[in-house]
């Protein structure tokens, strides 16, 4: 067995050099500080593997906010990439590669306001590429997302999914996801301290709380809200006396 692309090219051992990084409910990733290898497991299921054709679109994309992606790979034998060049056997994604971004796990509560608006406002712009696409993304959170020093980077696009429905409710379902992606981040940031349950209840219900149509712009929203702080943790501390 050896990872091949749809070229029919075999993927040459890349892993022996590179350490291990991370892993979740459906993947393993190992990187050498250049590239991430990203390998499913063997009983992922399809809905949890990055499709081809999303992948090829992704690609594509070269942005600040988003993982650069590099090749998808099928692991086979010889009989089953045969049958792959002939048109017998479909390729699955079994790994793929993609440029390493460090996380500096930069606190969004404790830094001045204006990383969070800007990666926001970055983000938002990202995910109106997606929705020029009728791609719809899915499972933004702290856990695939990158904080590092120049911004928010997503990394993990493995479950977005081409969407035949109006760009206006793909729109919507993006800036829903944005939101999602926000409240999961500024949580994961909160310190344990007398306050964090505070903190949490205006996370959730008031800084992350924001009515979404096609044409809300989450960042002026949220610029909004942080007016007067330098810090999102002031607002969200003042908030709750």
């Amino acid at each position: 067995m050896a990872y091949y692309n749809r070229k029919g090219e075999k993927l040459k051992k890349i892993k022996e050099a590179m350490e291990y990084l991370s892993s979740g409910e459906s993947a393993s990733i190992c990187h050498n500080n250049e590239i991430i290898f990203k390998e499913y497991f063997s009983d992922t299921i399809t809905q949890c593997r990055i499709d081809p054709k999303i992948f090829d679109i992704l690609k594509d994309i070269d942005d600040d906010y988003f993982i650069k992606l590099i090749e998808i790979y099928s692991n086979m034998d010889l009989s089953e990439l045969f049958q792959y060049k002939i048109n017998i056997r479909k390729f699955l994604v079994d790994a793929y590669t993609a440029v390493y971004y460090k996380d500096d796990s930069v606190n969004v509560l404790y830094e001045h306001k204006n990383y969070l608006l800007e990666s926001l406002r970055g983000l938002e712009r990202l995910l109106g590429i997606f929705t020029d696409n009728s791609i719809i993304t899915d499972d933004l959170k702290r856990k695939n997302a990158i904080l590092s020093s120049s911004g928010i980077i997503i990394i993990d696009p493995d479950t977005f999914y081409k969407s035949s429905l109006p760009k206006e409710d793909i729109a919507i379902a993006n800036k829903k996801e944005l939101l999602t992606l926000l409240r999961s981040i500024c949580i994961s940031c909160i310190e344990k301290n007398e306050n964090y349950e505070g903190i949490l209840s205006k996370i959730i219900l008031d800084l992350a709380d924001i009515d979404v149509d096609n044409n809300t712009n989450i960042t002026d929203e949220l610029s909004k809200k942080l007016k007067y702080v330098k810090k999102p943790v002031e607002y969200l501390v003042k908030a709750k006396k």
